[in-house]
């Protein structure tokens, strides 16, 4: 407002005493220049003037000389007559010269001077005439009434000269009083304007200074929050990481305890103790999440995404929470949707999760509904996505609709309900969404439902096949799979190494400990083990400098060495990927542990069949049952033959690596359902040889798919 008014007023404000000084000072040099010529012609004037009253005095005195002179005969009279006759061409000479830039005042000094003469010459003859030369009668009488018109002529002459003379001064002082009158009014208002602009333009300066003073607070105010947010991200990161270490062994610990001999009671504590240590792990996820978002430091990673293969995931993650709470959950999915769309799939999927998450958690009865549609546009390589998430559940008030998009903010209805939770899981799915190029909405009535609304243009369809939306491998895995090896952990945090050592202690592994990066160089001296975990962070020598010094060895460059990492930065992540041979990140389960070393482990093969080499003694060994857990064997081995009948023909005979990964997940899914421990180790196994695309194994995998549900029929009966 103030700058727009700057601009407005200053320009015609200066332009204006620009233009009043430029005329003040042209007039004043026109008024200057017109007073000194008046000055001049006054000047002018009076020389003349006085010239004219010296001639008409010595014409008088010459007069008064031939009077006397004629009255006494006495000839001292005629020295002022002779004067008169000398001097009265030199004074006509100045006269001239005054008045020469006058053409008729130069008229007029002729015609005076004409007259002059005259007169002087009337006088010389009455002279001439004087009785005692013989001059009597009327000659003598006629020449006093010549001199008396002559003087009468010359005295008119000079009273009109003079009267002209005084008339053009007085107007030259006029006009010149006039003209000295507006320069001194211009001057003024010149001199004010000029004070006008001086004091605006000093309010503009102290309004300007007080800017830039204010600008400066705010950059210096700016850095400070940066550095702020640095030094957040940064103490986030190393909490992350710091959090994260002994969450390892909270979840790996209560993980190591669960297939012990426990009680009912025990084992439910530990199951709670699992629970809260993986919600614990997710508030972390959401903190940091928040962080980057909030930073701008989250990057997006497109790949081939199936939003079918997605939505099968979440039926499987929330299946069982619906069905606790006597819930429909229910996924329409357009016909007409691509099966590959480039997009980020974890951040979608996170977003889908904390969605349903919501859903499922503020609805009693009725259904949490999912719809998925698609419009193409142009010629089909690129659409909107659209993903409506709905609800009966019990509803946002209208003027809180928008509150519960804030970081931790509940609406006062779902504070009402008590539910657990910190308010900040819809504030990362509006930021993710709009990170994504996409839109979230939201419709509700309050004891009705709610309806999320996400919106994603211009998406691309992507010509690779999509990547599986399976979740980790889970369930009971035996690390006697694989064949006797030696491993070295490296990790500076006793609990970590103890969690190691409890999930090897009934192994045939052997396996060494180090604390730091010098001793697990000293230990490689003298042993050469299959496989390193090696921690980044530790004291005297870190994980990478350690991995340096490995590769400077020959013999050890080939060596498989996996980066264990409590970090939680994606960028580190990736340069670790592509650092190491493989990457695990903390907390991790026996499964991901598992999934990580069948990469670099050969499997126990105790036979030459095929059933001893993909699944080791489960098919030989019939298990005793309880009757209830006999009769949902029964159930399953059910759906594993209608499984058999259905999608297994397919699977055998393509080996399509991403259907075979979502086949294995599903199963994984059913054996957890039912305890069945045969089948989540098989599906863990499957998922394994999809994940590293080994072909062979994964097609002896798939082939020994009807002895496992031979094995399933023959212990549940």
């Amino acid at each position: 407002m103030i700058y727009r008014f700057r601009h407005g007023i200053i320009e015609p404000l200066g332009l204006l005493w620009l233009t009043l000084t430029v005329a003040s000072v042209v007039i004043g040099a026109v008024a200057w220049s017109r007073f000194s010529h008046s000055i001049d012609a006054t000047a002018e004037a009076e020389e003349i003037r006085e010239s004219i009253a010296q001639i008409f005095s010595m014409l008088r005195d010459a007069e008064a000389s031939q009077r006397g002179f004629l009255l006494t005969g006495n000839p001292t009279y005629r020295e002022a007559f002779t004067k008169a006759v000398h001097t009265l061409p030199e004074a006509f000479q100045r006269l001239a010269a005054a008045g020469r830039h006058d053409a008729a005042e130069q008229a007029d000094l002729t015609e005076l001077r004409r007259l002059a003469d005259i007169e002087l010459a009337e006088l010389r003859q009455k002279i001439e005439l004087y009785p005692g030369k013989g001059l009597t009668g009327p000659e003598a009488a006629a020449i006093p009434a010549q001199l008396e018109t002559t003087m009468e002529r010359i005295r008119e002459m000079i009273k009109r000269r003079r009267d002209n003379r005084l008339d053009l001064i007085s107007a030259a002082g006029s006009t010149t009083r006039r003209q000295m009158k507006l320069v001194h009014q211009m001057t003024w208002m010149a001199g004010l304007l000029g004070i006008g602009a001086g004091v605006i333009a000093f309010y503009f300066y102290r309004v300007d200074y007080f800017q830039e003073r204010g600008r400066r607070q705010l950059l210096e105010e700016k850095l400070q929050a940066e550095q702020s947010v640095r030094e957040k991200s940064a103490f986030l990161a190393n909490m992350s990481h710091e959090i994260r270490s002994p969450m390892n062994a909270i979840l790996g610990f209560s993980e190591l305890l669960e297939p012990d001999g426990l009680t009912p009671k025990q084992a439910q504590y530990v199951r709670a103790i699992r629970d809260s240590g993986a919600a614990l792990l997710h508030l972390i996820n959401d903190i940091l999440d928040l962080s980057k978002l909030e930073a701008g430091k989250l990057e997006l990673h497109p790949d081939p995404t199936d939003l079918r293969d997605s939505c099968e995931f979440l039926r499987t993650v929330f299946g069982e929470q619906a069905v606790t709470k006597s819930l429909q959950l229910q996924f329409e999915i357009s016909p007409n949707l691509p099966r590959a769309l480039l997009l980020d799939r974890l951040r979608l999927r996170q977003v889908l999760v904390n969605l349903l998450s919501n859903a499922i958690k503020f609805t009693e009865r009725g259904s949490v509904k999912t719809r998925v549609s698609w419009e193409p546009q142009g010629v089909g390589r690129s659409g909107t996505l659209l993903i409506d998430v709905e609800d009966t559940g019990i509803g946002i008030p209208a003027e809180e609709l928008e509150e519960v998009f804030k970081p931790f903010v509940q609406a006062v209805a779902r504070q009402k309900a008590e539910k657990e939770g910190t308010g900040i899981g819809l504030t990362i799915v509006k930021r993710l969404t709009e990170l994504m190029g996409g839109s979230l909405t939201v419709d509700s009535k309050v004891g009705k439902g709610t309806i999320f609304h996400l919106r994603f243009a211009n998406v691309p369809v992507s010509g690779r096949l999509p990547v599986g939306d399976h979740a980790e491998p889970g369930g009971a895995v035996d690390f006697n799979d694989f064949a006797p090896a030696t491993v070295l952990v490296v990790d500076d945090n006793p609990t970590n190494r103890a969690y190691m050592a409890g999930i090897f202690e009934k192994t045939h592994h052997q396996v060494h400990y180090a604390t730091n990066g010098r001793e697990a160089l000293a230990c490689l001296a003298h042993t050469r083990p299959d496989v390193v975990l090696l921690d980044i962070r530790m004291p005297l020598m870190d994980g990478r400098t350690a991995l340096m010094e490995i590769r400077k060895q020959p013999s050890l460059v080939s060596l498989p060495v996996i980066a264990v990492t409590a970090s939680s930065n994606a960028g580190e992540e990736l340069e670790l990927q592509s650092q190491f041979s493989g990457y695990i990140r903390k907390p991790f389960s026996r499964q991901t542990l598992f999934a990580a070393l069948a990469q670099f482990l050969q499997r126990e093969s105790p036979g030459n069949g095929l059933e001893a080499q993909t699944l080791g003694p489960t098919f030989a060994t019939i298990l005793t049952l309880s009757p209830d857990q006999a009769a949902q064997w029964q159930e399953l081995a059910l759906e594993l033959r209608r499984r058999e009948a259905t999608e297994w023909p397919v699977l055998r005979d393509t080996l399509a690596v991403n259907e075979t990964r979502a086949f294995a997940h599903n199963l994984f899914t059913l054996g957890q359902a039912a305890q069945c421990a045969p089948l989540t180790t098989y599906a863990a196994a499957l998922t394994t040889f999809a994940d590293a695309y080994a072909i062979g194994q994964m097609e002896g995998q798939l082939a020994a798919f009807p002895k496992l549900i031979e094995s399933i029929e023959r212990s549940s009966n």
